[in-house]
């Protein structure tokens, strides 16, 4: 009975470790899954949970749903113009990882950055938008399948 305890006990804390890790490497995906995030979403003026961490998401390129400017893109929801982020890049990020982002034959692309919130006004409806500060050219890959 000792044995059975043990090993029900090991099983248990074994599941609950593979569900914590599998969550912590799953991307974001799109727009709508990041303001689905119960830890990002939420009114202007607060802070949400999900800000000051590490995200990675992963969107599809499409319907020229992205645009630069210097050293950051802006991704919009390629089914909703209205939702915009921005994605800066550090100066140890060069561009050559990031300026081939509009060439057509790219279909999504994956990143990790940090989160970092504020208020947007949108249609004069303000909404919690989102920028990814990217500090690491190996957590920015363009893919084209």
């Amino acid at each position: 009975m000792k044995y059975l305890s043990i090993l029900i006990f090991c099983s248990i804390g074994l599941m609950s470790f593979q569900s914590c890790s599998s969550s912590s490497t799953s991307a974001v995906k799109g727009l709508k899954g990041l303001l689905a995030k119960p830890d990002c979403h939420g009114p202007c003026g607060k802070i949400m949970p999900c800000e000051g961490k590490e995200i990675t998401f992963e969107l599809e390129l499409r319907n020229n749903n992205v645009m630069s400017s210097g050293n950051a893109l802006f991704f919009r929801d390629p089914d909703n113009y209205d939702y915009t982020f921005r994605v800066n890049f550090a100066e140890t990020v060069p561009v050559e990882t990031y300026s081939d982002i509009k060439n057509p034959a790219n279909k999504r692309v994956v990143f990790t950055g940090v989160v970092e919130g504020f208020d947007q006004y949108v249609h004069e409806v303000c909404t919690r938008s989102y920028i990814f500060k990217v500090t690491d050219k190996d957590k920015f890959k363009i893919l084209d399948k």
